[in-house]
Formats: C-alpha cells, sequence, structure tokens
C-alpha cells in the first residue's frame, strides 16, 4: 500500500463511516497484492559490509579507520 491508497482509505473511514472505509483498505491490499505477483521474487539480500581492516590512523580527539571499501571516521566529543 503506498501513501495515496492509504490518504484515501482514510478519507473513506472520515466520510463515509467505518464499514466502507475497511471496505476500501481491504481493496488497496488486495491490489496491491496483485501487482506484486506479475514481479520477479526477490532474492535473499546479502548485509552490506565494510570489508577487512586496512589501517587505523589516531588524530586529536578521534581517528579515522579505514576498511577495504569504506572510511570510519571517529570523533570523541
Amino acid at each position: 500500500m503506498d501513501g495515496r491508497d492509504l490518504v484515501r482509505s482514510m478519507k473513506a473511514v472520515g466520510s463515509a463511516g467505518a464499514g466502507r472505509g475497511l471496505l476500501t483498505v481491504r481493496a488497496a491490499w488486495r491490489r496491491r497484492r496483485t501487482d506484486a505477483l506479475g514481479l520477479p521474487p526477490r532474492g535473499a539480500e546479502r548485509a552490506r559490509v565494510p570489508g577487512l581492516v586496512v589501517s587505523a590512523r589516531r588524530a586529536p580527539g578521534g581517528g579515522v579507520v579505514r576498511f577495504a571499501r569504506a572510511e570510519l571516521r571517529i570523533t570523541v566529543t
């Protein structure tokens, strides 16, 4: 359900009562479900890791830790 469906369902609850609003929400869920049937199945998500630690450098009030694919700047206040 995207934001437009949610706003539409909330308007229906306010103007026509809770019963009509429930029907609108169910229709939005059903519409989303039928749209998702045509999409390819989602695969397993892999965690994105920064890699191995390459170096660490001290600095006043913190430091920098360099990884294979990222850099982490640490500041102590």
